[in-house]
C-alpha cells in the first residue's frame, strides 16, 4: 500500500508537466498582426481565406498551420547585376559580375537592373503557391525579357540613345508576362540603371561617346549660329520695312499736303476772280507774282549778303524784315 501511494505521487508531477506542455503548445497558436500587415494562414498546406487583419488572432500552432505575414504596401526591390561587397575579402568576387547581354549587332553590354514590385493582395495565393521561390521566378522573367529586348536592339540604342525607351518597353513586357505567369505580384518599376561595355573595349566606347558629344556640340553650335543669324536678318528686315513705311507715310503726307495747298490756292484764285470781277487769268497772274515775291523774300531772308544789280544806279534787293 505504501509503494502504491509513493508511485501515485511520482506520476502526479509527470501529468502536470504533460498538461503544461500541451497548454503551452496550444497557446503558441496566438499571434499578433501589426496594423501595416496582413496574414495568410496555411492550415495543413491549404490557404485559409480571407486574410487575417491587424490585432490578436489564433489558429492551430505549428506544424499544423503556418503564418505568413505580408505588407502589401511595401515596395520591394530586386537588383540584378550589382556587385556586392563580400565579407570574406579573400574570396573571389568573379561570380558577382554584372549580367552580360548580347545586342542585336553582336556586341556585349554589362547591364545593371532594378525592379520594384509589391505582393498583390488579390493574387496572394499565387505568390505563395505557384512556385517554391517566387522571387527567383521574377528574376528569371526579368532576365529573359531583358535578353529578348537587347537582342533586338543595337548597341547604340541600349548604351546611350534609347535607354529611356528601352526602360518603357521593359516595364510593359514584364507586367504582361507577370500577369500571364500568375506570379502574384505587381511590378511598379523596371529600369536599366547602367549599361557599361566590357573592360577590354571600354576605351573604344569612351572614344565613341566623346565623338558623339563633339558632334552634338557642333550641331548645337551650328543651330545656335543659324538661329542668331536668322534673328538678326529678321530684325534688319523689320527695321528696313519700318523705315520704308515711315518714308512712304511721310511722302504721302507731304504729297497730300501739297495737293491740298494747291486746291486751296485754286479755290482762292477763283474766289478772288469772282469778287474782284477780274478775269481768272489776271487773278492767277497776280497770285503767281505774289507767290514769287514771297519765295524771293524767304530765300533772301536766309541770305546774309546783299544782292546789288549793276546799272545806271545801284538797286538794293534786300527786303525789310
Amino acid at each position: 500500500m505504501r509503494d502504491e501511494l509513493h508511485a501515485s505521487r511520482n506520476h502526479l508531477p509527470r501529468r502536470f508537466w504533460l498538461v503544461a506542455v500541451v497548454l503551452a503548445f496550444l497557446a503558441s497558436g496566438f499571434f499578433i498582426v501589426p496594423a501595416n500587415e496582413k496574414v495568410l494562414i496555411r492550415r495543413f498546406g491549404r490557404a485559409v481565406l480571407p486574410l487575417r487583419s491587424s490585432g490578436l488572432n489564433y489558429d492551430l500552432p505549428w506544424p499544423f498551420s503556418r503564418v505568413d505575414r505580408v505588407n502589401f504596401n511595401e515596395v520591394r526591390t530586386l537588383s540584378l547585376g550589382d556587385i556586392e561587397a563580400d565579407p570574406n575579402f579573400l574570396k573571389s568576387t568573379s561570380m558577382a559580375r554584372p549580367n552580360a547581354y548580347l545586342t542585336g549587332d553582336k556586341n556585349l553590354l554589362l547591364l545593371r537592373l532594378t525592379v520594384q514590385y509589391r505582393v498583390s493582395e488579390e493574387h496572394v495565393t499565387d505568390w505563395f503557391y505557384r512556385s517554391r521561390s517566387p522571387i527567383e521566378r521574377l528574376q528569371l522573367l526579368v532576365e529573359t525579357t531583358v535578353a529578348d529586348l537587347v537582342s533586338r536592339s543595337g548597341v547604340d540604342f541600349v548604351h546611350a540613345q534609347g535607354l529611356a525607351e528601352l526602360n518603357n518597353r521593359l516595364l510593359h513586357e514584364i507586367r504582361l508576362q507577370a500577369t500571364a505567369l500568375q506570379l502574384g505580384c505587381e511590378v511598379e518599376q523596371a529600369t536599366v540603371d547602367r549599361a557599361d561595355p566590357p573592360a577590354r573595349v571600354k576605351a573604344e566606347f569612351i572614344n565613341v561617346s566623346n565623338a558623339r558629344a563633339d558632334m552634338a556640340r557642333s550641331v548645337h553650335e551650328a543651330r545656335s549660329y543659324a538661329e542668331q543669324s536668322l534673328a538678326e536678318s529678321q530684325a534688319d528686315a523689320r527695321r528696313i520695312t519700318d523705315l520704308a513705311e515711315r518714308e512712304r507715310h511721310a511722302s504721302a503726307s507731304a504729297a497730300k499736303g501739297s495737293a491740298d495747298r494747291f486746291e486751296k490756292l485754286v479755290s482762292q484764285i477763283q474766289s478772288d476772280a469772282v469778287q474782284s470781277g477780274r478775269a481768272y487769268a489776271k487773278s492767277r497772274q497776280l497770285v503767281m507774282n505774289r507767290l514769287m515775291l514771297e519765295t524771293f523774300r524767304e530765300v533772301l531772308e536766309k541770305s546774309k549778303l546783299k544782292i546789288v544789280l549793276d546799272g545806271e544806279r545801284p538797286f538794293d534787293l534786300t527786303f525789310p524784315k
